[in-house]
């Protein structure tokens, strides 16, 4: 069984590599966020075979099994996980500074494994030597509880602006397909498993415990259905591989921010609907609030104002209701059922099936085919 295991473990980790420098180095899809990527596989996939699965302890006389005697890399999984987040949403100007330390910090801790080289080799010590056990051992847990803190912190931030850009996007686009969120939230959430059996590893050292844990075993285990995970969406979505930031989606031009000299009257919102309705504005699948306000010459802000106050929905919402009405009306004039419901969706403005299919549940609390005639 242990050998099996082994082949397991030894496959999981030439797929990662290999998915990892796919990201990286993909021609057909060059992307910033695509690289930040393949380098945070590429960092868990090390530090794989640097914790638990390297099959030797010495290179010549070096001792690859001390303190620093690899690189270490976990501080780098916060960095690299929120800079991925970050790019997604476009928000790394926001976090530049953060990022920055996180890096700078990432690389010090990175660099004593060359230290400890160059002193192997001139001096034939180690930082273990110099300092002394117990110091080169504080040293070693202080960064890992660094790494720790750093990636707890990275992932609240990511939930905090991913939530906060979906809020956005409700009230500026009308199809979530094309933003990506729910790839983000799994991307987000398949790591807290993770981060909360690092915890409890901790916690079980700091406590007192030696030797390696039960957590640290069940701890690799969702490493290795994590890599998995990504192999199987990139299998499934080669869309992965294209570089559509979700912000992408948003007209160019710069944003109205001032406040609204004239707030949201019913003459505004009687203007709102009219111009929807008589326009037909919602059949146009790359429809998104400020597309629409300059198309009636009014103010995204006051549209966005006007919808969530006087219509109770947010601008994704009141598009899609009108959506799912045109929809209906083309299922019912098909008598013989002769139209695909993709065709159907199409035709009524959806960019997706799965955007027409989750409008019809939100409104109606059916799919499209239970309207069909039998």
């Amino acid at each position: 069984m242990d050998k099996i295991a082994n082949v397991i473990i030894w496959v999981i980790i030439i797929q990662g590599i290999f998915l990892g420098f796919t990201y990286i180095f993909s021609k057909k899809s060059k992307s910033n966020a695509n690289k930040i990527l393949g380098f945070f596989l590429l960092a868990f996939v090390f530090e794989a075979l640097s914790s638990d699965f390297v099959p030797y302890n010495y290179v010549g006389n070096y001792l690859v099994g001390d303190y620093f005697g690899i690189p270490e890399v976990k501080l780098f999984f916060p960095a690299l996980f929120l800079n991925y987040i970050l790019e997604k949403l476009d928000q790394v100007l926001a976090y530049k500074n953060y990022l920055r330390f996180n890096y700078l910090f990432a690389i010090l801790i990175f660099c004593l494994t060359p230290l400890n080289i160059v002193l192997h080799l001139t001096l034939n010590t180690s930082i273990r030597e110099i300092l002394g056990v117990e110091i080169t051992d504080r040293l070693f847990m202080m960064s890992q509880y660094a790494a720790f803190v750093l990636t707890v912190a990275a992932f609240i931030i990511s939930i905090v602006e991913t939530y906060r850009y979906r809020k956005m996007a409700q009230n500026e686009f009308t199809d979530f397909g094309m933003l990506q969120i729910n790839w983000l939230w799994q991307f987000i959430f398949i790591l807290f498993p993770i981060i909360l059996l690092w915890g409890l590893e901790l916690a079980y050292i700091i406590s007192g415990g030696t030797g390696p844990s039960d957590f640290l075993s069940i701890t690799w285990i969702f490493v290795f259905i994590f890599l998995y995970f990504f192999s199987f969406k990139a299998y499934r979505n080669p869309n992965l591989f294209q570089h559509v930031p979700l912000s992408a989606q948003k007209e160019i031009g710069v944003r109205n921010n001032r406040k609204e000299n004239h707030p949201c009257t019913e003459e505004n919102s009687t203007k709102i609907i009219s111009e929807m309705e008589k326009q037909q504005f919602y059949l146009n699948e790359e429809l998104t609030l400020h597309s629409f306000a300059n198309e009636i010459n009014m103010s995204a802000r006051l549209i966005s104002s006007c919808i969530n106050k006087n219509m109770g929905h947010n601008f994704n919402e009141w598009v899609n209701n009108y959506r799912v009405e045109k929809a209906l009306q083309i299922i019912k004039s098909d008598e013989k059922n002769m139209l695909s419901i993709e065709g159907i969706g199409s035709d009524s403005g959806f960019k997706s099936r799965s955007a027409m299919y989750a409008a019809f549940k939100k409104k109606l609390g059916h799919s499209p085919g239970y309207y069909r005639k039998n």
